[in-house]
Order: structure tokens, then sequence, then C-alpha cells
């Protein structure tokens, strides 16, 4: 669920209702404050391939990183356009809301690979497999462990 939901919000106690519900069936529910990852921003005039491109993300640029989540890329993403069938848009400025995608297409792949993998066992290879960034590419200062979705696919694949 891309929105953060918060207990201000109409619905908010029915949304959970949801998510609990599904977790029953065995469905995971991934929702912004669900697991722990956050966002990370870009340069984007490096390639989105090379984690040395990544940095704080936008929002919370000038706060201080507790370095105990999964970094996730959020930020500087072209993507399909609203305007039309052919266009494409590039947006500075993502949030929350674009991480979630990812992780769920994350855990998809991992589910391809392993159907038998639960999001406890997900989230931990998910660490395990992770790379370690830096501060404005600052070898002293770390940012915190991004994840590197080949190796994660990697490890789920090869858990027996």
């Amino acid at each position: 669920m891309s929105l953060g939901v918060g207990g201000n919000m109409n619905g908010y106690e029915q949304v959970f209702d949801s998510i609990k519900k599904a977790k029953e069936e065995g469905i995971y529910t991934v929702y912004v404050g669900s697991n722990p990852y956050f966002g990370l921003g870009r340069d984007p005039l490096k390639s989105p391939d090379d984690i040395n491109s990544f940095t704080k993300g936008d929002f919370w640029k000038k706060q201080i990183y507790e370095n105990d989540r999964l970094l996730v890329p959020m930020d500087y993403r072209c993507t399909a356009s609203p305007t039309g069938v052919d266009d494409y848009v590039f947006y500075k400025e993502g949030g929350m809301s674009w991480t979630v995608p990812y992780i769920a297409g994350l855990y998809a792949l991992a589910c391809q690979v392993n159907p038998d993998i639960t999001p406890e066992a997900f989230w931990r290879e998910a660490f395990n497999a992770s790379d370690i960034i830096s501060v404005d590419n600052n070898s002293q200062e770390k940012l915190g462990k991004i994840v590197n979705p080949i190796k994660l696919i990697e490890k789920i694949e090869n858990i027996k």
C-alpha cells in the first residue's frame, strides 16, 4: 500500500483491520511504516546502478540518520507520465510512498525464486545481502546499508 496511514485519517482502523486479516490469511502487506526501510536520494548525473550515486533522501537530507534501516531508492525517478501513453516524466523528489512498490517488487521476485520465503526471512536476507554506503561519498561517515537486489535474490534462491 503506497500510502502513509496515520491515526487521524478517515478509515485508519479499517485499513489496519484489513492488513491484519490479510496477514491471518498468509498475505504479506507492505505499506509506509510497515518495516525497517527508508528512502534514498540520488545524484541525478550518476548512474542509478552505482551505489555511490545514492545520498540521503531529499525530504530528510538535514536530519540525522540513525543507521538502523535498510535503504532503498526513492528520489530522482523517471516514470511513465500521466500526460500520455508515450510520455515519460522525471521526478526530483519522491517520498516514502515511492519505496513501497520497490519493496513489494523485491518481495515478489523473492517469492518467484523461493515460494516458501517468509517476510521475516526476506528482511533478514535483505539486511545480510546489503552493501554499505557513505554520506556524500565520504568513506569516513557511513550512511547505512543499501539493498543489493542481485545479492538478495541469489541468497533467497539458495535458502533450503
